[in-house]
């Protein structure tokens, strides 16, 4: 028992694995929950996912809901455990081809670019309620959980790019991709999650501006944005790079 305890304080997700389902219904109960509260989080946001109405939109009673999880708060960490566990795995699986590839810098980054601003837009509101729940979270051990789950594709990332330094011309390399993820994060962040009234003359031209502010600031030789791309460079990245900016 003191041995739980320890991990439970150590891990903040640890609640969430020390008593898993194990039959088959209750299996199925706790992924209705658990993708109710991720629908009304992107249907009406945060405020909205309520245990009552978490419990109406699965079908069950409020009294399930306390069976499988203590509290909502319980709940909503699984619920945003999942969801980023899942980005994450579909992330590195397009990163690990992105390893292959050789393609030229400047045909990847406006790939990654690319590949980020749509998996934002598409699922901008859950994006915004989640980052929002971990944000406002009275655990700072949660939020630090939080941000390193989902700072291992950025790390991958970087990784990557820095094997191709030989094409970028920044004094700083490592420094300089580091900056260039952080603003591509920050950019798409403000303009498409946290707030769409940031919006361009033209807002569909977001994402060659920002290919080529990027590349210009690594010094690379730029193509146009518009080059066809594979289809796994631009589902690559979909939506981390944004929320590595909200710690």
């Amino acid at each position: 028992m003191e041995n739980v305890k320890k991990r439970t304080k150590s891990d903040p997700f640890a609640r969430l694995r020390e008593n898993p389902p194990q039959q088959a219904r209750s299996r199925e109960t706790f992924t209705r929950l658990l993708d109710a509260a991720e629908a009304l989080l992107d249907e009406k946001g945060l405020d909205a996912a309520t245990v009552p109405a978490i419990a109406k939109r699965a079908g069950v009673s409020v009294g399930v809901v306390y069976r499988r999880f203590p509290d909502k708060d319980n709940l909503l960490r699984a619920v945003y455990r999942r969801f980023f566990e899942r980005t994450r795995q579909a992330n590195l699986a397009g990163i690990a081809a992105l390893g292959q590839s050789k393609k030229p810098l400047s045909q990847l980054l406006p790939a990654i670019i690319r590949g980020a601003i749509a998996g934002n837009r598409i699922k901008r509101n859950l994006l915004r309620a989640l980052i929002l729940y971990s944000r406002m979270h009275r655990d700072p051990s949660f939020r630090k959980a939080a941000f390193a789950m989902n700072n291992e594709t950025l790390r991958s990332i970087s990784a990557i790019l820095l094997k191709r330094a030989d094409e970028i011309n920044h004094p700083d390399p490592e420094l300089a991709i580091e900056f260039a993820l952080l603003t591509i994060g920050a950019v798409i962040y403000m303009t498409i999650v946290e707030d769409p009234l940031y919006t361009m003359t033209r807002p569909e031209a977001i994402e060659d501006e920002l290919s080529r502010l990027v590349l210009s600031y690594l010094g690379i030789d730029s193509e146009e944005p518009g080059e066809t791309m594979d289809v796994r460079s631009r589902r690559l990245a979909g939506v981390v790079l944004a929320h590595k900016n909200r710690r």
